[in-house]
């Protein structure tokens, strides 16, 4: 990140939705104690967005 002058992480899943067609992105913020490894883990949203064909976009909200 330019912004924030260091390189970074993020997670990211793409329903089966993805590998056919266009698909929304959601960014999803984690919160200060997940990494974009771990926010998979908690969050468990991988069902609601494959049924909702969304993409979700986790980046590393970890402290610097």
């Amino acid at each position: 990140s330019t912004e924030l002058k260091c390189k970074m992480k993020f997670g990211i899943y793409l329903p089966p939705k993805a590998e056919t067609g266009k698909c929304p992105v959601l960014y999803w913020l984690s919160g200060l104690t997940c990494t974009e490894q771990n926010f998979i883990t908690k969050a468990g949203f991988q069902q609601a967005a494959a049924e909702h064909g969304l993409i979700v976009v986790a980046p590393d909200t970890s402290p610097r």
